[in-house]
């Protein structure tokens, strides 16, 4: 990948050698030395906020490094750590800015071992109520609305394509439709949709080539798809199949009633349908119980008892 518009800067606030990667289009630097916010606009970069942050971040994907994405190279640039206060406690996520200077901009967040990978839409989904819960579509998908919070930049680090400082809040909308989900931050500047689609780890560690195996994902994420739906979709075909294969040989038997004894007949017909039912009601419950444990986090949690 080529890297046009690189500049070796140094900080104002400590001296320290500064690299911006994208010179065009980055807004905001921070240096790493002194995490001093400095205005990349400005030729002599500008401090804008000195370190402010409460505690230190580290990256899991370093800044500088290099990965396969969609079949295009994107280096990483900017990582930040926001935060939303849920029952009395602060939930932290990262995001990782990654640039390709023909594809533009992209961005990866992760959540206790969740990975989800954003891209910036410039057309805003519709938006519909439904009862008290409201949904957009976006590209043909309905998303149902999942949480409002308000998040806080807690940590920046590298550059960024826009203005960024420790402190920031926006109000963030989440919609889901797993496995992808429809982002809205609204800040007083600017209101931005981003459409994400959920990533396994596995696939964020072979992208950037990472040491090790990656951190197993604790919960269930927002947009994380349900493993047990294909399955229980799978298996009530199959049931369904096999049950009208029974439902049939059941209708026959008055035909062979007169040749056969009932139960040695019905007892292996009521033995199929039971065979029939059992996996896919056993895979519909492991569904609906992930459903229930993934809405348990949302704005549309059921109250307890």
């Amino acid at each position: 990948m080529a890297a046009p518009g690189v500049a070796a800067l140094q900080c104002p606030k400590c001296g320290a050698a500064i690299t911006i990667r994208a010179v065009q289009q980055t807004q905001t630097v921070v240096c790493a030395s002194c995490h001093a916010v400095l205005d990349a606009c400005d030729q002599q970069l500008r401090v804008v906020q000195e370190y402010q942050a409460r505690m230190d971040f580290e990256p899991q994907l370093p800044l500088g490094r290099r990965g396969m994405l969609h079949a295009r190279e994107y280096e990483v640039t900017g990582f930040q750590v926001r935060s939303v206060r849920t029952e009395e406690q602060d939930a932290f996520w990262r995001e990782y800015t990654l640039w390709n200077p023909y594809q533009g901009y992209r961005y990866l967040t992760e959540y206790d071992g969740h990975w989800c990978d954003f891209v910036v839409t410039r057309m805003a989904p519709s938006e519909m109520v439904s009862g008290r819960q409201p949904y957009v579509t976006h590209g043909g998908t309905l998303f149902r609305h999942f949480r409002t919070a308000t998040a806080t930049t807690q940590f920046i680090l590298g550059e960024f394509p826009w203005q960024v400082r420790s402190g920031d809040r926006v109000t963030v909308r989440d919609f889901v439709a797993p496995p992808m989900m429809v982002s809205e931050e609204v800040s007083p500047s600017a209101t931005i949709w981003s459409v994400g689609t959920y990533l396994a780890p596995e696939v964020v560690w072979r992208a950037f080539a990472l040491p090790g195996q990656p951190p197993r994902p604790q919960g269930i994420f927002e947009c994380e798809p349900n493993p047990h739906s294909d399955t229980w979709k799978a298996r009530y075909r199959r049931g369904r199949n096999l049950g009208i294969a029974a439902l049939a040989a059941l209708l026959a038997f008055p035909l062979l009633a007169h040749r056969v004894n009932v139960a040695w007949y019905l007892g292996p017909v009521l033995l199929a349908l039971a065979i029939a039912a059992l996996p896919a009601c056993l895979a519909w419950r492991a569904a609906d119980a992930m459903e229930t444990a993934r809405w348990a986090d949302s704005d549309y949690a059921e109250p307890a008892e």
